[in-house]
């Protein structure tokens, strides 16, 4: 799961640097809907991940265990990509930050 998770982020990257290359409108839905298959695919990996998503040792600071680092990429690509689709869709709304 980890290494696919990087996979599409590397996928998602690829996007952005197409659409940083030519910024039309169907170059925008195409990514939407790319863009969009990725965060259900990752909204999968997150909530069926069956590994430890936190680690064993306690951190007095924050008054909790960490998560796993395995996870924390799941997450986090998650969280990005979730984020760079609403940007998407902001764009084909009409408000672009491109």
């Amino acid at each position: 799961m980890v290494l696919i998770s990087i996979l599409l982020d590397l996928i998602a990257l690829g996007g952005y640097f197409l659409v940083t290359a030519s910024a039309t409108q169907p170059i925008f839905w195409l990514l939407t809907i790319v863009k969009g298959v990725i965060v259900v695919i990752l909204v999968g990996f997150f909530f069926s991940y069956r590994g430890k998503r936190r680690s064993r040792f306690y951190d007095p600071d924050i008054g909790a265990r960490p998560y796993t680092v395995r996870f924390s990429i799941i997450a986090v690509s998650l969280f990005v990509n979730g984020a760079a689709l609403f940007v998407y869709i902001m764009a084909i709304r009409g408000n672009s930050i491109f």
